[in-house]
């Protein structure tokens, strides 16, 4: 089963460097959830599919799969789902 996640952070920061371009703004996922994909890779990142639009928002997103992204695990944080009865 994937997990669901939320990005807390971007490469460890919650806001965009300055001169950041706009369509290198990651930053502008922070708050969003999504599903983890894949287990972590070798370089400490997990493909998550955002439930926004990567692209929508105007940014690069260069995966074979929709609105999905390389992401640092320590920038992931878990969302916990109550079904309901």
């Amino acid at each position: 089963m994937n997990r669901r996640v939320i990005l807390h952070s971007f490469n460890g920061s919650t806001s965009a460097p300055s001169g950041c371009k706009p369509e290198d703004n990651y930053w502008l996922l922070v708050g969003q959830s999504g599903t983890a994909l894949e287990p972590t890779n070798e370089r400490s990142r997990v493909l998550v599919k955002f439930d926004v639009s990567v692209v929508g928002l105007g940014l690069h997103c260069h995966n074979p799969v929709e609105n999905t992204l390389l992401i640092l695990e320590g920038d992931l944080r878990d969302v916990e789902w109550k079904q309901h009865s």
